[in-house]
């Protein structure tokens, strides 16, 4: 069952982007502060929204690790186009 992304669609997509380039477990952390610091920019004033980003990132730091591809190498645009031609 997908999350509901609510008003962070586009920053959820860039994540999960960055969560398929994979790579060390520092990628992660970045890629995790990344969705925190725009979603929080996002967010704005309301205090509603920044608590719900505030969870997503909790939720991603506790629960994330099993959909990050670790791995000796990042995935680059070679990847990318291969998984688009299994796709098709």
């Amino acid at each position: 069952m997908p999350v509901p992304e609510l008003f962070l669609h586009n920053i959820c997509d860039h994540h999960d982007f960055n969560y398929w380039i994979g790579c060390t477990e520092k990628d992660r952390q970045k890629a995790d502060m990344e969705f925190y610091q725009a979603g929080k920019r996002k967010a704005g004033w309301n205090p509603l929204k920044q608590a719900a980003v505030l969870t997503y990132y909790l939720a991603v730091r506790t629960f994330g690790a099993g959909c990050f591809n670790y791995a000796d190498k990042e995935r680059d645009w070679a990847d990318l186009y291969a998984m688009i031609g299994e796709i098709k």
